[in-house]
């Protein structure tokens, strides 16, 4: 089920940028709904509680990514605007929609379990099974891959979804949305569902069922039994390796520095916004605090917005200047975070509305500088300078005597810095420089995230720009590794 294409697409939004995004979505034309009280006094919305086509959250645990869900097309519509909006963004979504259904084919059978082939040369294991290797099988992903290598799981008991429930064949049983609490509307529910679950499906019922009346999930009930005995039908007479059903499509919207950005200019025309609100409400310390204050100061028009945000960058320089260690989080693409050795501060300014600082790091064992390929041992130091304006980060690393080793220009979102940590997106190509000799690495890896359309153009752009003030061209660079790559091919 999904909503007609000619309607208005419909979101629902919550989360640390809802404002913001709540602000571009209305005045490209999507409908909000079941907004929160205090959005709705922000923007002047009436009350609707209508069911939503698409979601968009904070996820819970990458407050620098957004979750956009929902029925396929209108994913597509909501992820789009908000992708015009931001420019700068890393992008990943789901290939096989959650809840597709699929004609997937076994390719070998071990026991109870089965390796089955999914559309998109996707692999994923089924037990219990005991069809036989070559057999066609249709079943739904309960649990889709989103970035690369992530497991994917399958089931027989294929859903479908509506706005209010979904229904389960092979899974006679109630489930009911944590978000309604209410325990009359949960009785009611339960027994709406009897009919349905005594013609042997499951059915779940979403939180949008906690607004709606009885006949309209009754009706939608009706409908759905009826759209899973037609896709039964259906997927009894497609070919293997095809998507039956959609399901739901999945997009991750992560937000580097300067898309929050961005989002803060855009708050600001809804309620007071200091220029670093979006940052400070991801990384989520006492700058969170600082915010809160410096706006109520903004609203009543005590400070400007240029003080405001010169407060924040010099309460964060100072605090940072009291810890005796600064954590890095240096987060990868697909969302792994690594923490590196930490830093002790050797020099910080604040200037043009920025921060600019040196961290030494020094290393206690022995190992291999990733990249450079020469020897890392005891007493060596890294200085590591970090600018909140800048697409990279340059680590210059020294033997204990202080002679230069080598320099690691890591490329990289621009850096955002709190009281006692600093966190930035990886974009996979560094430049690596020993002595006279500069050149770029791990190019296949930024090749990849090409193909996969991780990467915004905005952000691909300023690399090109980066790299181009060491030498590199990288448009050359990146058509010479394609065709290396056919060649071993």
């Amino acid at each position: 089920m999904s909503s007609n294409k000619h309607q208005v697409v419909k979101a629902r939004i919550r989360g640390i940028y809802a404002t913001a995004i709540t602000k571009i979505l209305l005045d490209n034309g999507i409908l909000i709904v079941q907004a929160s009280p205090i959005i709705r006094h922000r923007l002047g919305l009436p009350e609707n509680n209508a069911a939503p086509d698409v979601t968009v959250k904070t996820l819970d645990d990458d407050p620098h990514t957004l979750l956009v869900i929902g029925f396929p097309e209108q994913v597509d519509t909501v992820s789009r605007i908000i992708e015009e909006y931001v420019e700068e963004y890393i992008k990943w979504e789901s290939k096989l929609g959650l809840y597709s259904i699929v004609k997937g084919v076994v390719i070998e059978r071990k026991n109870d379990e089965c390796l089955v082939r999914l559309p998109y040369n996707i692999t994923s294991t089924l037990k219990p099974c005991y069809e036989e290797e070559g057999d066609e099988i249709i079943v739904s992903i309960a649990k889709t891959r989103i970035k690369p290598d992530e497991p994917i799981r399958i089931t027989k008991n294929i859903r479908v979804i509506g706005y209010y429930a979904a229904i389960i064949d092979g899974e006679a049983k109630i489930t009911i949305s944590e978000h309604i609490r209410n325990y009359e509307k949960r009785a009611e529910l339960l027994t709406i569902a009897s009919n349905t679950i005594r013609e042997g499906y499951g059915v779940h019922w979403r939180s949008s069922a906690g607004y709606a009346d009885t006949k309209t999930l009754l009706s939608e009930l009706e409908e759905l039994r009826k759209r899973i005995k037609e896709i039964k039908d259906q997927a009894s007479k497609a070919q293997p390796l095809t998507i039956i059903y959609p399901g739901e499509k999945i997009v991750l919207i992560t937000l580097p520095s300067t898309a929050k950005r961005k989002l803060d200019e855009i708050r600001s025309k809804v309620t007071p916004t200091t220029p670093y609100h979006h940052t400070a409400k991801a990384l989520g310390d006492e700058v969170a605090v600082i915010v809160d204050f410096a706006e109520k100061l903004l609203s009543n028009k005590w400070i400007t917005m240029e003080q405001a945000y010169q407060g924040i960058l010099e309460y964060i320089a100072d605090k940072l200047k009291e810890a005796r260690k600064i954590e890095i989080y240096h987060i990868k693409p697909e969302g792994k975070i690594l923490k590196l050795t930490p830093g002790k501060i050797e020099s910080l300014i604040t200037k043009s509305n920025k921060i600019i600082l040196e961290l030494k790091r020094t290393f206690k064992t022995h190992g291999v500088y990733d990249g450079l390929g020469i020897e890392k041992e005891p007493g060596d130091y890294d200085l590591m300078r970090i600018d909140t304006s800048s697409w990279t980060i340059i680590h210059r690393y020294y033997d204990k005597s202080g002679n230069l080793k080598g320099e690691y220009i890591n490329i990289n979102t621009p850096p955002e810095i709190t009281t006692n940590k600093i966190v930035y997106h990886d974009l996979a190509i560094d430049i690596v420089k020993i002595e006279d000799k500069t050149k770029i690495i791990d190019l296949n890896e930024y090749i990849k995230l090409l193909k996969e359309g991780a990467i915004s153009q905005a952000i691909h752009n300023k690399i090109i720009e980066e790299v181009k003030k060491y030498g590199i061209d990288l448009e050359k660079e990146i058509k010479a590794a394609v065709e290396a790559n056919k060649d071993k091919n």
